[in-house]
This record gives C-alpha cells, sequence and structure tokens, in this order.
C-alpha cells in the first residue's frame, strides 16, 4: 500500500491517525529570509526616511496599508491595519482606498484583489511571499472527491488559492471557523459529506468540534496537508516552556502540531481551560489582554509577538518555539514596500472567471463571523 501524501483526502479518522506517516514538508521552496527583514538590521536613519516616505506617498496615492501579525514589526508599524487574514479581508473590502498595499502572503492579496472596488488597485511588496500550506491543496484531489460526493459540501481554509476556493462552497480564516463549521451543520442534511481542507490540524480541531454537536465523525474528510511553520510546533515545545514557566497561560493556534495533545490535555482535565486556548492571531490578542497571567506562551509565528506585546504592554510574551518563522512572510521587508508603493508595482489581478467563482466562498467567510 502506498504511503499517504500531501494533498491526499481520507476519512477524518483515518486522516488523524495517519498525521505522522505524511511527509508535510513544504512542497515548494522555502526562500532565504533577507536580513533587512529584521528592522535591527536596517539604520535609524534609513528607518525614518523610510517611514517619511511612506506616509508621504500614502497621502498622495490615497493608500491603505495592511499587514498581518506576522509580518516585519516595522511594517506593522506604519500599517492602518494590522490583523490575521480574516480581519485584514474585512478591512481591505471595507476601504475606499485607491491603493490596497497588503504585506502578507499571496493568497490574502488574492482576496482583496477579488472584494475590491472598481477603481481600486491591490499591490503586493513581493511575489515571493507564497505559502506553504496553500501549497498543499491539490484542486484535483478535490474535483475526484466532489465527484465521487455529489451531495458533499467543500469548506476551504483561507489559506488556499482561487483555483481551490472557486472549488468550494465556504471558505473560513482559523478566527471563525468554528463558527463556519456549525453554520454548515445547522443549513445541511445530516448524511452530507464535509471536506475541510488543506490543515488537517485544523481538520482535527473541526472534528472535535462535531463531536461537541453529536454528529458523527464519518461524515467528516480531511486533506493532508500544514502550514510547515505551525507543524514544527511540537508538544515538547509547550511542555519545555511550560516546566520554565509554570504559572504561564498558553495559548496555541489549531494549526499547530500541538493541537492534538493540548486538546487531549484539557480534556482529561490536566490542563484548565482558563489557562490554555486555542486561537487565531488576532484572537491571540484578546486572551493576552483578559487573562490574568503575567506570562503567556503563545504557540504560532513569532511575528504575533509584537501585536499581542501592544495589545497587553505589562504582558511578556514567550513563543513556544523561537524557529517557528515564518519565511514567506519576511519576504515583505519594509524597503520593499516602500518600493512597491513608490513605484506601483506588483500589482495583483486575478482570472474574472475564477474570480467570479471564488467570490460566493469568501463572502460566505466574511458573513459568518
Amino acid at each position: 500500500m502506498d504511503l499517504p501524501a500531501s494533498g491526499d483526502i481520507f476519512p477524518a479518522k483515518e486522516a488523524v491517525r495517519m498525521i505522522d506517516a505524511v511527509d508535510l514538508t513544504p512542497p515548494i521552496e522555502v526562500p532565504p529570509i533577507s536580513p533587512d527583514a529584521y528592522p535591527e538590521n536596517v539604520s535609524d536613519e534609513e528607518h525614518r526616511w523610510l517611514q517619511s516616505e511612506i506616509s508621504r506617498l500614502k497621502r498622495e496615492r490615497r493608500a491603505y496599508i495592511l499587514a498581518h501579525n506576522y509580518a516585519p514589526s516595522d511594517i506593522q508599524d506604519v500599517a492602518d491595519a494590522v490583523g490575521d487574514s480574516l480581519y485584514l479581508a474585512q478591512k481591505g473590502a471595507d476601504s475606499d482606498a485607491d491603493i490596497l498595499l497588503e504585506a502578507s502572503v499571496l493568497f490574502m492579496n488574492q482576496i482583496l484583489a477579488i472584494m475590491k472596488k472598481p477603481h481600486q488597485r491591490v499591490l503586493a511588496p513581493d511575489l515571493g511571499a507564497l505559502c506553504s500550506l496553500a501549497a498543499h491543496a491539490d484542486v484535483g484531489k478535490i474535483r475526484q472527491w466532489k465527484r465521487e460526493h455529489p451531495n458533499g459540501i467543500v469548506i476551504s481554509y483561507v489559506n488556499t488559492y482561487l483555483d481551490v476556493k472557486a472549488e468550494s462552497d465556504y471558505c473560513c480564516a482559523s478566527a471563525n471557523a468554528a463558527k463556519v463549521i456549525l453554520h454548515v451543520l445547522s443549513h445541511s442534511e445530516p448524511d452530507q459529506p464535509i471536506l475541510f481542507l488543506p490543515d488537517v490540524y485544523l481538520g482535527f480541531y473541526a472534528g472535535k468540534l462535531l463531536e461537541q454537536q453529536n454528529q458523527p465523525l464519518e461524515r467528516l474528510w480531511l486533506m493532508m496537508g500544514a502550514c510547515h511553520v505551525h507543524d514544527r510546533i511540537r508538544p515538547y515545545h509547550i511542555e519545555r516552556q511550560r516546566r520554565l514557566y509554570p504559572d504561564a497561560a498558553v495559548v496555541v493556534h489549531p494549526e499547530c502540531g500541538c493541537t492534538s495533545a493540548c486538546m487531549r490535555q484539557m480534556a482529561q482535565g490536566t490542563t484548565p481551560a482558563n489557562m490554555m486556548q486555542f486561537r487565531s492571531t488576532q484572537g491571540m490578542a484578546q486572551f493576552v489582554r483578559e487573562t490574568p497571567q503575567k506570562i503567556i506562551i503563545m504557540a504560532t509565528e513569532v511575528g504575533n509577538i509584537h501585536p499581542l506585546s501592544k495589545a497587553a504592554p505589562g504582558k511578556t510574551v514567550i513563543p513556544a518555539s523561537p524557529e517557528a518563522i515564518c519565511a514567506y512572510m519576511k519576504q515583505n521587508t519594509f524597503r520593499k514596500l516602500y518600493l512597491s508603493l513608490r513605484d506601483n508595482v506588483h500589482e495583483i489581478k486575478v482570472d474574472p472567471a475564477l474570480a467570479a467563482r471564488a467570490r460566493l466562498p469568501i463572502e460566505r467567510m466574511l458573513s459568518i463571523v
């Protein structure tokens, strides 16, 4: 029997059992990170000049800058909106600016290109800002599953490109995955199969939601895919930091490779719910503000420390893994942001026919919040 591969689709119970047998390494090349992606490697003088020029160009071009929580901190500091994929999609769709310049990964720029108004242009600082999770999604296998399950419902995670979204009934982000899944459960027949893709860890989380709603797990199918950064955050990373900081609260992104172990701890009562939560990057800010604990162990990409520290200045945020760095997000640098705005380069355009098919699942994602 052939080993399961990235992009393969299995019933949820089988998929969860096979996670460790699947090669979830990035199917695309991981680019090197330029030293200037780290603000400390850029002189204060250049930073001040770039910041002044970006501010000037924003006014002249009527530009609106959006930055993901994993973008370099200097980009976050000049952005008009900083947040996760759902929040940025909402803010971009609401903006009336002439230019939407988003420092993220390209599937997010594609969403803005679909939702933009006729007069708007969508720019990206760097076209190398791809996504290892999105690269796992195999559109051919999705179409095959749909042929085999003609009444099936496809929920695609936001970390997918337009060809995948165009094959989907719903799209979701980690911030509203639970709400989208519950919406689908309440608006579908009990025997309708559901395919959730491409993140198998978030799919495990979806399976737990089904069980909590007394829904048969047999309804759920999962694709074998993962973000290579989150996949490498393992249970031992959490345990190592908890030994160092025994009074710390823990907040985990549900894409992480430690998700199943952390959920088991909570289910067994060994870790109280108030000391461990699963949140999107945006939801983590609320948790950090509200928890009485002064130290929080954060299981996601290290760039999220910057907005969390700004959201709760009196708290200390410790990364579960200091090596959790997304090289794709770090293709966005302060210099590239300036050049994109100055030269109107890296405009993101989408195929109209594909965009028309992808628009409905995206609109559903934005409406179920």
